[in-house]
């Protein structure tokens, strides 16, 4: 598999665009003309990669911001036909190669019995378990939504530095609709 810099080839936008709009919610998703100016007007600290098989099939997509010695995977996306084939795993295994001087955050809907989707949820954070992440001790409420974060490297990360990634990756008004929980 082969990870495409969004700022290498703009033209993968055509194939990032749609997958990223169904794959996430209304609510866990900022508008799509947002996302993607991100990747050019923080190229530094925001790192948008598609990602395709060496046949140029594309596969997916992730996201990244890089925040001193974290590298934040802010999105991660599989196309649905091809989920369950080990891609999502390739991807985070890219990204934990690439960034290996880095631990490496990400979070996800919290898991509870009390969601319709509770199986769902449970099936994404056992995803991320077998691919070597441990429970962050961090819940945050973005939005209204409460995600659980998760890591892969050296230590956890606080509230103040997740607080800070999104500050960096998202602007001020997105980060005031952080909370911890």
């Amino acid at each position: 598999m082969k990870l495409i810099n969004y700022l290498d080839r703009q033209e993968i936008r055509d194939d990032i665009e749609p997958l990223f709009i169904t794959a996430f919610p209304n609510d866990e998703r900022p508008p799509a003309e947002i996302y993607f100016s991100n990747f050019i007007n923080k190229p530094s600290t925001t790192v948008l990669y598609g990602c395709y098989l060496e046949d140029d099939t594309f596969v997916g997509f992730t996201s990244v911001i890089l925040y001193k010695d974290i590298c934040y995977i802010f999105f991660l996306a599989v196309k649905e036909e091809l989920r369950d084939q080990g891609y999502g795993s390739e991807i985070l295994s890219h990204i934990k190669d690439k960034y290996s001087n880095k631990v490496i955050l990400l979070c996800y809907e919290e898991v509870s019995k009390k969601y319709k989707d509770y199986k769902l949820r449970l099936s994404r954070e056992a995803f991320y378990q077998r691919n070597g992440f441990k429970i962050n001790p961090l819940k945050t409420n973005e939005f209204g939504v409460i995600y659980q974060t998760a890591y892969y490297g050296s230590h956890t990360v606080s509230f103040e530095e997740y607080k800070e990634i999104f500050l960096m990756g998202f602007g001020e008004y997105a980060s005031k609709h952080v909370k911890k929980v």
